[in-house]
């Protein structure tokens, strides 16, 4: 009845606004029968709304399209990005010889364990034995000369040359057979430090020289995870951060803190370097130096931030972002609202919205790729 009263309300506006069309030109008068009939037609969208409400409640054979709704999340929003790494050690070395020579034995056979200067290898010193013992003998001999000198020397008999002469000859020959000592030494390869001979990749009589290596020695030295990060990540990479690593060789995950960003970008690759220590503890003796590990690591963080899920984030021809929110009218049935929607970062699940929507809004979830601005849904 009210629906009647208002419409014939609005055709007998609608004529007398054209009777008196040619009285009335007035601004003012056209604005307030606007206003007017602005009212009347928001009055009857109104009534209407409220008539499909309760036919849709009353009538068991209208339908309308079905929707499922979740809440926006307000909570603290992350995202990471990963990147590969490898596993380092402190003791981890690649031991070289420090002088030419032909092996002459090996002492020890990948796997084993060694103590700090223990002999893993020598080399042939038949040469330098041998100029050791003509320089000792030449030694001796300077000795006795510049003993002899210094005598006659303290009693004011012979020349000053021949006493500085024969001292100089004495310790010349000091400090050669010191450089000989020095070179036969280096014809035996020791340990630096305890560890396991992980490889041996000389044999015996096979020339070795510096640069060529023979053996890898392996410490129970502490490890860290060193990656190379983009450039434009530098910003957003602090010492103490939280990673996870995922060591997918052995299938063992674990998070750790970056110990080290590095200050240096590298004019080839555009990275830096950034580390993570291992702890020494009995649970990483599994891993295991030049391991492969991916790492994730965190660039960005909102606390309080809104966000909704990936898939519920819609983009129009202009490209414009936009997701349809639940306006509720009863306990089953709503209206469909578009909101334009301003995003900032996403990560796999979850995007972080900047502005359009509230943390007390509803967001259609089930059907929302068949709904419609303004149109009546229900809810599952």
């Amino acid at each position: 009845m009210t629906k009647q009263v208002l419409f014939f309300s609005l055709i007998a506006l609608l004529i007398g606004s054209c009777s008196t069309k040619s009285r009335e030109t007035s601004i003012e008068s056209l604005n307030k029968k606007r206003d007017s009939l602005s009212l009347i037609m928001e009055n009857i969208r109104t009534e209407m709304r409220e008539i499909d409400n309760n036919l849709a409640i009353l009538d068991s054979t209208r339908s309308f399209s079905s929707v499922t709704v979740i809440d926006v999340t307000q909570d603290t929003f992350s995202h990471s990005f990963k990147v590969y790494g490898n596993v380092k050690s402190d003791k981890s070395v690649i031991i070289y010889p420090e002088t030419p020579g032909i092996i002459e034995g090996i002492y020890v056979r990948g796997g084993d364990k060694v103590k700090k200067g223990q002999l893993l290898i020598s080399l042939d010193a038949d040469i330098f034995k041998a100029t050791m013992n003509e320089v000792g003998t030449q030694l001796d001999l300077a000795e006795t000369m510049f003993q002899k000198q210094s005598r006659l020397w303290d009693q004011k008999v012979g020349s000053e040359m021949d006493y500085l002469q024969a001292k100089m000859q004495y310790e010349s020959l000091q400090n050669r057979l010191e450089s000989v000592k020095r070179q036969l030494e280096m014809t035996e390869v020791r340990a630096p430090f305890s560890g396991t001979i992980d490889q041996i990749s000389r044999k015996v009589g096979e020339s070795a020289a510096p640069g060529v290596p023979i053996l890898r020695l392996v410490g129970n030295g502490p490890l860290s995870v060193e990656m190379q990060i983009p450039e434009n990540y530098i910003t957003n990479i602090k010492k103490g951060e939280k990673v996870k690593m995922n060591f997918t060789a052995i299938g063992v995950k674990k998070e750790g803190e970056i110990s080290q960003v590095g200050d240096y970008i590298d004019p080839s690759s555009r990275t830096f370097r950034v580390s993570v220590n291992l702890p020494k503890i009995k649970e990483n003796q599994i891993i295991k130096d030049n391991m492969m590990a991916s790492v994730e690591l965190r660039d960005y963080v909102a606390y309080d931030a809104i966000m909704i899920p990936n898939k519920l984030i819609l983009q129009d021809t202009k490209g414009v972002n936009y997701t349809y929110v639940f306006i509720n009218q009863n306990e089953s049935l709503g209206i469909v609202e578009r909101r334009n929607i301003s995003l900032g970062m996403s990560n796999e699940k979850m995007t972080e919205v900047l502005d359009g929507i509230k943390s007390t809004d509803q967001i259609i979830n089930r059907g929302i790729r068949s709904v419609q601005s303004g149109e009546t849904v229900k809810l599952y």
